[in-house]
């Protein structure tokens, strides 16, 4: 292959760019994050970052160096791969790692991408009968496994990722926004359930758009069951189901004030550190809430605050900025490619993007509970460092080979 024309005609140099920029804002953020004033130093942590960065990158060339004919040849032996790695790391693991010396890997990472090219690979089948109720079983069972296996660790916010698929890889696939709706209504009915005066008026949308669609009387009454079934249940779940930790991030994502010093005590100060930055922030190593420790977990998950206390608005908004036309440029992306499988791939890979960045932002402000997911490219963190490079050597293998069909 001749590197120079790759470069020139197949490399997607603006994605590149933005990544390399996103990951040596982290860096800088990560080292700003772990500066001591009184000791004049960031300690060790910014240098391990900057290796799993390297790692990273050999990762994403690696990624990218294989052909796609390749990944879809070997979906679902991946697939089984990464779901018996999410089984053993409950049985001889810990609980969410391998524990491999100094090194630690997070199956779960790998499983999110495995369980994206399954999807596209069953959903890429020209055969399929989007009209068709049991067409949707094998999906939605590839993505509620390693949901199940990930919630058992437990990692919430994890096991939300791989539901974040589903709604636009089907939307991708050419399912209907109102079956769309159908799918979701079991989670609206959930939410609802809590609130009567909003389950009234869900019920009644429901029922009204089943009988203007007129569907089969079996698929019409499975629905209202497991609707039904979810309202009732709604309460036995939150009571007997969920640790008392998610319990409190809920409960305190409603209102923080109602744990100061607990639960609510992370984005109280992360809320704190972003305002106290102002529009043009307090400058780099200047962060009062960052240096004095107020904010926990600031160079994992709330590293954002650290941007919003040191560069204010306008370093909140550049970090925004690169997000956006990131996964702006894997929909791009998704639209040009010839192969239906590659296009379902980078939108599924899209959406995980967007569920981290949307997640992780939103908890820093306040408008999201704490799940502790990180934000990609800018958290310290091997794993989720490695897997954000190879999400994007999907994308850009996918925009090299555009125009191949398969």
């Amino acid at each position: 292959m001749n590197l120079s024309r790759f470069v020139q005609r197949d490399l997607d140099l603006a994605l590149v760019a933005s990544i390399c920029l996103t990951t040596l804002l982290g860096i800088t953020m990560i080292y700003s994050a772990t500066f001591d004033w009184d000791l004049g130093t960031a300690g060790q942590v910014y240098k391990k970052q900057i290796i799993w960065s390297f790692l990273a990158i050999f990762a994403l060339a690696l990624t990218l160096s294989i052909p796609l004919k390749f990944y879809y040849a070997f979906t679902y032996i991946l697939y089984g791969i990464s779901m018996v790695m999410l089984v053993l790391v409950l049985e001889f693991g810990d609980r969410r790692w391998f524990n491999l010396g100094p090194i630690h890997i997070q199956p779960s990472e790998l499983a999110k991408i495995a369980t994206v090219l399954a999807m596209a690979r069953y959903l890429s089948s020209g055969s399929l009968n989007l009209d068709r109720v049991r067409t949707f079983i094998p999906p939605l069972l590839i993505v509620l496994l390693p949901t199940l296996l990930v919630f058992k660790q437990p990692d919430l916010g994890t096991a939300l990722v791989f539901g974040s698929v589903l709604l636009p890889m089907f939307f991708w696939a050419g399912v209907k926004p109102v079956h769309l709706f159908f799918m979701i209504s079991p989670g609206l009915t959930l939410v609802c359930a809590f609130h009567p005066w909003t389950l009234y008026p869900m019920v009644i949308v429901l029922v009204g758009l089943l009988f203007y669609n007129r569907l089969k009387i079996f698929t019409t009454a499975t629905l209202l069951l497991i609707n039904l079934t979810v309202a009732v249940g709604a309460p036995y779940l939150w009571n007997n189901k969920l640790h008392d930790y998610q319990r409190r991030r809920i409960l305190t994502f409603l209102n923080p004030d109602m744990d100061k010093l607990g639960a609510g005590y992370q984005v109280i100060q992360s809320k704190v550190a972003i305002g106290s930055g102002g529009l043009k922030g307090k400058g780099f190593l200047q962060g009062t809430q960052t240096k004095l420790a107020f904010l926990p977990e600031q160079h994992t998950d709330f590293i954002f605050s650290v941007v919003g206390e040191e560069f204010g608005f306008f370093g909140a908004v550049t970090v925004l900025a690169l997000f956006l036309f990131i996964i702006w440029r894997a929909i791009q992306i998704a639209s040009q490619v010839k192969s239906r499988f590659s296009s379902l791939v980078a939108i599924g890979l899209a959406s995980i993007l967007f569920f981290h960045v949307f997640v992780n932002i939103g908890m820093t402000i306040g408008v999201m509970p704490v799940t502790g997911l990180p934000l990609p490219f800018l958290s310290y963190g091997g794993s989720t460092m490695i897997m954000s490079f190879v999400l994007i050597g999907f994308l850009l293998n996918i925009h090299a080979r555009r125009h191949e069909r398969y």
